[in-house]
């Protein structure tokens, strides 16, 4: 619990700080280490990731890595507990990152450490802790995939969110910025002007219909989803807008692809402009696509997880779908792997909001299962 407390106590807000304290603490708790080797990876100016790794007994294993990140979101709005303080209160733990992700990180450092210690692992153990996860290019797991620090044929676990239960899919996550240009125009005179605001809400209506209308209807996640995150346009009430710009995220649920994507968004766009004489409309990707993932079931990871859970715990392990995005679909996106899943503590309808927390006994319970995992 102290590991958690003490992360939770740096401050690593992304894009308003850095991680560079964070990233500093686990190299200092990882480094004194014996049999282990340490790797700080510069990403940016003051941003570092941290790659530990064991050698394992068997060379004829895959490595397993254990993936987490060490930026949060920014603290917003008025707490009732300190963002940083880390208090623990009847049983939970607050503060910003609490749950996305510090209590993730702290149990495979508690864990990754306690397994070194004790003895030689059967397989290489790879500890792979990352900057820039909640920024829209995810650099941190980018660079350990260009700069080839994480082996080919790992296995990967990513310590995120998922209450203890084990993630085998995630969905996808494409953010789109979208230019609407009409004419501006005197308000008194709006008939010499192209509505870029009516044209930004006919285009709104045709996504959400031709989103309705995809074939797609995933067993965990249900259909693809598109909301229009921020919209911004005009310069006056009396005048008509000339110009609209609205932020897009589309949710894909596997086996949807980015190209069908794309192609229902400019369609749905084409469809709006063709209504107003004149109108054009830009399309640009904001941040990199992450792909939906459905993970290998059959995957030999995800045997020893469920058996070491259910061993570990006394209870049956269950599986659930991510309904976000971790660094595995950046690592999925560049590799292709589908060997990757999730499983940490704490519920992730608690990541970003106020008063963020964290059961104490789920980390208890992940410490412990993932100690187990790592021998196996």
């Amino acid at each position: 619990m102290k590991v958690t407390q003490s992360l939770v106590r740096i401050p690593s807000e992304n894009p308003t700080g850095s991680e560079r304290e964070c990233a500093l603490y686990v190299e200092h708790y990882l480094k004194d280490l014996s049999g282990i080797t340490v790797q700080v990876q510069p990403v940016e100016d003051q941003r570092w990731n941290v790659i530990a790794t064991c050698k394992g007994s068997d060379a004829s294993l895959r490595p397993l890595v254990i993936l987490a990140h060490m930026d949060t979101v920014p603290v917003e709005g008025t707490w009732s507990q300190q963002p940083f303080g880390a208090e623990i209160r009847e049983g939970r733990l607050y503060g910003r990152g609490a749950c996305d992700m510090k209590s993730g990180l702290a149990s495979a450092l508690v864990a990754f450490k306690n397994v070194v210690e004790q003895s030689q692992p059967k397989r290489d153990l790879y500890l792979a802790i990352t900057v820039d996860e909640e920024g829209p290019f995810m650099k941190g797991a980018v660079a350990l995939v260009e700069e080839k620090l994480i082996p080919e044929n790992a296995e990967l676990l990513v310590t995120e969110p998922t209450s203890n239960t084990i993630a085998v899919a995630h969905k996808g996550t494409i953010w789109y910025e979208i230019i609407i240009t009409g004419k501006s125009a005197h308000g008194g005179h709006a008939v010499v002007g192209i509505d870029a605001g009516h044209v930004a809400a006919e285009s709104i209506i045709q996504l959400k219909a031709n989103v309705a209308d995809l074939p797609y209807d995933h067993q965990r996640f249900g259909k693809p989803t598109l909301s229009v995150g921020t919209i911004h346009g005009g310069e006056k009430t009396n005048m008509v807008a000339g110009s609209v710009r609205m932020e897009l995220d589309f949710r894909l649920v596997a086996p949807m692809t980015q190209e069908e994507a794309d192609e229902l968004v400019d369609r749905s766009l084409q469809t709006a402009c063709r209504k107003f004489e004149g109108a054009s409309y830009r399309v640009n990707h904001y941040g990199y696509p992450r792909p939906p993932i459905d993970s290998n079931l059959e995957s030999d990871l995800l045997k020893r997880l469920e058996s070491t859970y259910e061993t570990t715990l006394k209870e049956a392990a269950i599986h659930t779908g991510f309904p976000a995005y971790t660094d595995a679909s950046m690592i999925a996106l560049k590799t292709g792997k589908r060997d990757l899943f999730v499983f940490g503590p704490a519920n992730l309808e608690q990541a970003h909001r106020i008063n963020e927390y964290v059961e104490v006994q789920q980390i208890e319970d992940c410490v412990n299962v993932l100690e187990e995992f790592m021998k196996t």
